[in-house]
C-alpha cells in the first residue's frame, strides 16, 4: 500500500481529535470555571529509530499526531453574584475537593452549604481547606482574597488552593472537575486572589471557537482529498504502467 496514505490516515485521526476537543469547548462556552482545551500537532518520523531505514523511507514515512493537549489557564470574565457563597479565582491554580474518587481540583466557585453543614460545590463535592472539611453552621459568611473563610468573624479555616508545575499533570473529569493523571503528580500550595460574590465564566472564545472549527474542516476536506488522489489517480496509473 501507498505509504502516504498512512501519513493521510494520521492527519485524519488528528483532526478528529482536534475536532472532538474544539466541539467540546464550544458546549462548555457557559460553564462557570471553565478552561479551553487547545490542540497541538507534530511529525513524527516512524523511521527514527531504524538503521537500515533509506532517506526515502525516511522522507515518506511521516505520521501526523495531535500532540499532548494543553489547557488555557488564563482567567475568564468575572460575573457578578452578590452572593456569599460565590467565589472567583485570580491566577493559576484550583479549589480542592473530595470526591468517592479521590482529591479532585475545580475552578467553579458556586458554593453551598451541605449535610451536616459542610461547605461544597454546586454537585455536592466537599470543599478543602488547609485542615480538612470546613464545616460552617448559621451565620454570615465572608472569604477573603487569601480564602480565608470566616463564620461571623470567626476563622473557620482556609481554603486549600493548590496549582501544579507540570501543565499536563491533570485531565478533565467531566465539565467542572480536574483529575491528576497519576499519582505522581503532586499539587503545591497556590497563591490565588479569591473574589466573594463573583463567579468565574468560562474563558473560551464562542467566535474563535467556530471560526477554529470551520478551519479543522477545512485541512480534514483536504486531506480528504489527497486520499482520493492516492488511491483513485496515483495507484491507478500506476497499476496501469505495471500492467503494461
Amino acid at each position: 500500500m501507498n505509504s502516504g496514505l498512512y501519513t493521510a490516515f494520521s492527519g485524519l485521526r488528528a483532526e478528529m481529535t482536534a475536532l472532538d476537543m474544539a466541539s467540546h469547548n464550544l458546549a462548555n462556552v457557559n460553564t462557570v470555571g471553565f478552561k479551553e482545551g487547545r490542540a497541538f500537532f507534530t511529525l513524527l518520523n516512524q523511521t527514527l529509530n531504524d538503521q537500515d531505514s533509506s532517506q526515502v523511507g525516511a522522507a515518506v514515512n511521516n505520521q501526523v499526531v495531535l500532540a499532548e493537549g494543553a489547557l488555557n489557564e488564563s482567567d475568564g470574565s468575572l460575573l457578578a453574584t452578590g452572593r456569599d457563597l460565590d467565589i472567583a479565582l485570580s491566577g493559576s491554580g484550583y479549589l480542592t475537593v473530595q470526591t468517592p474518587r479521590g482529591l479532585r481540583y475545580t475552578r467553579d466557585g458556586g458554593l453551598a452549604i451541605g449535610r451536616q453543614d459542610f461547605l461544597t460545590t454546586r454537585d455536592g463535592y466537599v470543599l478543602l481547606g488547609e485542615n480538612g472539611p470546613i464545616q460552617l453552621g448559621q451565620g454570615k459568611v465572608r472569604i477573603d482574597e487569601q480564602g480565608s473563610v470566616y463564620l461571623d468573624g470567626n476563622l473557620m479555616d482556609r481554603l486549600k488552593l493548590v496549582t501544579f508545575n507540570d501543565p499536563r499533570a491533570l485531565q478533565r473529569e467531566g465539565a467542572a472537575l480536574m483529575a491528576p493523571v497519576s499519582d505522581k503528580m503532586k499539587a503545591v500550595p497556590a497563591q490565588l486572589q479569591v473574589r466573594q460574590g463573583y463567579l468565574e465564566q468560562s474563558n473560551v472564545n464562542a467566535i474563535a471557537g467556530v471560526v477554529g472549527m470551520v478551519g479543522i474542516l477545512r485541512h480534514f476536506e483536504a486531506i480528504q482529498k489527497s486520499v482520493n488522489l492516492l488511491m483513485n489517480e496515483v495507484n491507478a496509473k500506476a497499476i496501469d504502467r505495471l500492467g503494461r
